[in-house]
């Protein structure tokens, strides 16, 4: 991928009024007379015109088209019933007599749920759309594709003032080409910010106003096999329900037997009593829980192998339940999830007609797009998503923009948006979910993100630096050429570097924040800080922007003792530095005021991570007791350390190490996850020694994905449990010579990761050196 960097000059977005259509979108506007003349110097003759009996959406589009257009034009456009007698001048929204009245024949239902009609007939103009959504629809796109208004953030909008608002002749018709349109972040679930974007997120506060939503049924969202059949409820009686795993029925961490006639008869009646108590919903989840352990019991065996995949036996369930509900549900529709092991399309089996496959992107490389990157993963996740294109009438995407582990993270991946967008849309999805910091507000740039995917989910062809620009002006002003500067500056690296990373990348381990990088975004951020500090709520959005590379910053250093601490190694003191605990404190006085509230997916709370840094926010510094040194007989380089593998993979904490099967043992000179070949499901111990090369304050830093343990001179330092990659740090006095050290592991699912850092005594902050690990040989 090879993208320009885009230097901002004009704000594109008050300048242009055109818009941007892709298939299913026809256009006609003519600039010579007779044009539309809907408001002059703060008059008009215009009003709004519905149904004596309209929708809740059309009157709702009634209020927002009212509200905008006197914003604009500073006049007052009445709004009508079509009861009234019909005048010269006139704004017609939706299905009504008024249709019939000026001789247009519309076949609204053609339209779908969301497809309108924008057109001119003689001085009138007219608006209609499909139920429930259409006609609303209709308006945002009047109001942004022709008259420039944005909609950025649920506070922040640009509506443009317009003293003479005149309108070409129009014949416009739009059908969007997904049914399913979803920026799942925090920062993008107000209602009326959906329906303005034209996204009809099911986490979308949209109500009936708005037309509503695609929803999905209570409790049916997503990973409902243990919904559908309770193991607490079931596996003590009929532990054949559940999946058989090297041998054994699992209760815990299981999925189901998905061809026992019995599950399928439980799963059945289970979605038609959701559909039941939940009628309004559209769409219902039947797919695997959020790990493995799939069944490997005959029958599924036989046709897995049978379609080369482990989605065979879980869409013989789901298409046993589709079957099941159509005639009596003809509108609702069966999700499940093509996800890890049920990522491969089948070679024969195909979804029934109301059978929606999800397929999930978790695997990839996300700095670049799924299609064309030479990253294994890419390859292997476009093949798959072309083969799903030749199989299923109906394909979703789950797709992933941020890092999981890290919402404030810098995660440069805006530009293969587009990208991606067309990829699915091109191999013939219907759907996309594109999963972002949904749990807290303000994640790495959330609501540029928010903005960015829904621009290219309603128009898979808007211009994607448009789209960034237009929102770093109307958000940040003066200062969004350094912002979009910062922004270039990290995907030029990634791009430059071909670097690939996962969901779960974080500062600490993330390589495209080296010490230029960092150097340099502090530089731009300080810029933009400096050119909008007279303007308070501009001011204060770029500081809450800023927080993603303070984040990085407060990671890379937190456990750099000699960022944090002024130390004295000879009398083993530590008394933290002004500067460093001033930025703390800075950073979260911010975050707090941003409303921050989570780290990431599964991490810490916004106050437990400042509970962290309270040693650096001490006015007091700390004396630490040294631990002697203990006699090694024959120290040799190198650790000792064994793998382990339990066949049932079950973990959720470190295991019994007495109790698993040992897979390898050696010698290493480094602590790491790539000890094990294995990339998930396994167990690994490290023990020896740590030389300290000379007395003083030594800090340690353990990082690991997933749980993890370390003890240490007599002291320990837990990070036990299933988690993203997490850090923590242990501050430790030692004499010179030899402390015997162990770290304990484990890898249940997802992304390895392990490592260990140090800083002390004549030494900088950074992995522990080969040299500084032994064992004895004795």
């Amino acid at each position: 991928m090879t993208k320009r960097k885009y230097s901002i000059a004009i704000p594109t977005f008050m300048v242009l009024a055109g818009c941007v259509f892709s298939v299913g979108c026809s256009k006609v506007e003519n600039d010579i007379d007779p044009k539309l003349e809907l408001a002059l110097d703060g008059k008009t003759e215009y009003r709004i015109v519905i149904a004596e009996d309209a929708p809740p959406s059309t009157v709702y589009a009634a209020e927002e088209l009212q509200r905008f257009l006197g914003e604009m034009a500073g006049a007052t456009f009445e709004v009508v019933k079509d009861s009234e007698p019909m005048a010269e001048h006139e704004i017609v929204l939706g299905n009504s007599v008024r249709l019939e009245s000026l001789g247009i024949n519309l076949d609204l239902d053609a339209l779908g749920k969301e497809g309108y009609v924008i057109r001119t007939v003689g001085t009138r103009l007219v608006i209609a759309g499909g139920e429930p959504r259409g006609t609303l629809y209709g308006v945002y796109a009047l109001l942004e594709d022709h008259f420039g208004c944005k909609w950025f953030t649920p506070d922040i909008s640009h509506i443009p003032e317009h003293p003479s608002l005149t309108l070409g002749q129009l014949d416009e018709t739009r059908i969007p080409e997904l049914e399913y349109r979803e920026p799942f972040v925090f920062d993008a679930f107000d209602g009326d910010w959906c329906a303005r974007n034209r996204m009809n997120s099911s986490s979308g506060r949209l109500e009936e106003k708005h037309g509503g939503k695609v929803r999905f049924g209570a409790g049916m969202f997503v990973h409902t096999f243990n919904t559908l059949v309770p193991p607490n409820e079931h596996f003590d009686t009929h532990p054949e329900y559940f999946s058989l795993v090297n041998g054994a029925r699992l209760k815990e961490r299981s999925q189901l037997c998905t061809t026992n006639e019995d599950v399928v008869q439980l799963c059945i009646q289970q979605v038609t009593r959701a559909i039941k108590s939940d009628p309004d919903a559209f769409v219902y989840s039947v797919s695997q829980n959020d790990w493995h352990n799939y069944c490997e019991c005959e029958a599924c065996t036989a046709l897995a192998d049978e379609e080369g995949t482990w989605m065979a036996p879980v869409l013989y369930l789901v298409n046993r339940v589709a079957e099941a509900i159509e005639s009596e549900y003809p509108d609702k529709a069966i999700e499940t999830l093509a996800y890890q092991y049920t990522r491969k399309a089948p070679r024969t089996m195909r979804p029934g007609a109301n059978v929606i496959i999800r397929l999930c992107s978790i695997e990839a490389c996300f700095m670049h797009p799924l299609n064309g990157c030479d990253s294994p993963e890419n390859i292997a996740f476009a093949a798959d998503a072309r083969d799903w294109a030749k199989v299923s009438e109906r394909l979703w995407v789950w797709d992933y923009v941020t890092s999981f582990g890290h919402y404030m993270a810098p995660f440069p991946n805006l530009r293969v948006r587009d990208d991606n967008i067309r990829f699915f849309i091109e191999n013939n999805v219907v759907g996309i979910f594109e999963q972002d910091a949904y749990q807290s507000f303000n994640g790495e740039f959330s609501s540029l993100s928010g903005y960015l995917n829904a621009k290219l989910l309603w128009d898979k062809d808007y211009d994607e630096d448009q789209a960034i620009n237009e929102f770093l002006i109307g958000v940040y002003g003066e200062a969004s050429e350094p912002i979009r500067a910062y922004i270039d500056l990290l995907h030029d690296k990634v791009r430059d570097d071909n670097i690939h990373l996962g969901i779960w990348i974080g500062p600490q381990n993330s390589p495209f924040l080296t010490e230029d990088v960092m150097a340099k975004s502090e530089q731009l951020w300080d810029e933009a800080e400096a050119l909008v500090e007279t303007q308070p709520g501009v001011s204060f959005r770029v500081r809450t922007a800023r927080l993603c590379h303070d984040y990085a910053w407060l990671e890379k250093n937190r456990y750099n003792t000699d960022m944090l601490y002024q130390i004295d190694h000879a009398n083993f003191t530590a008394k933290p530095h002004s500067a460093f605990g001033d930025r703390v404190q800075q950073f979260f006085k911010t975050a707090h005021e941003a409303k921050v509230t989570l780290l990431g997916e599964g991490r810490q709370t916004l106050d437990e991570y400042e509970e962290d840094f309270t040693i650096a926010l001490m006015n007091s510094g700390k004396t630490f007791v040294p631990v002697d040194s203990v006699m090694v007989a024959i120290p040799t380089q190198g650790l000792r350390y064994a793998t382990h593998i339990d066949h049932e993979e079950t973990w959720e904490s470190l295991p019994d190490f007495a109790t698993l099967t040992q897979d390898s043992q050696g010698i290493t000179p480094k602590i790491d996850a790539d000890i094990s070949d294995r990339p998930q499901y396994f167990a690994a111990r490290f023990s020896g020694y740590f030389n300290a090369e000379h007395d003083g304050v030594y800090s340690f830093s353990l990082g690991s994905n997933d749980g993890s343990k370390l003890s240490i001179a007599g002291k320990t330092l837990d990070s036990d449990g299933l988690h993203a990659v997490l850090e923590l740090n242990l501050v430790v006095g030692l004499k010179k010579g030899f402390h015997p050290i162990n770290i304990e592991y484990f890898q249940s699912g997802g992304t390895k990761e392990l490592y260990l850092k140090t800083a002390g005594p004549k030494m900088e902050y950074g992995s522990v050196p080969a040299s500084m690990l032994y064992h004895d040989a004795e």
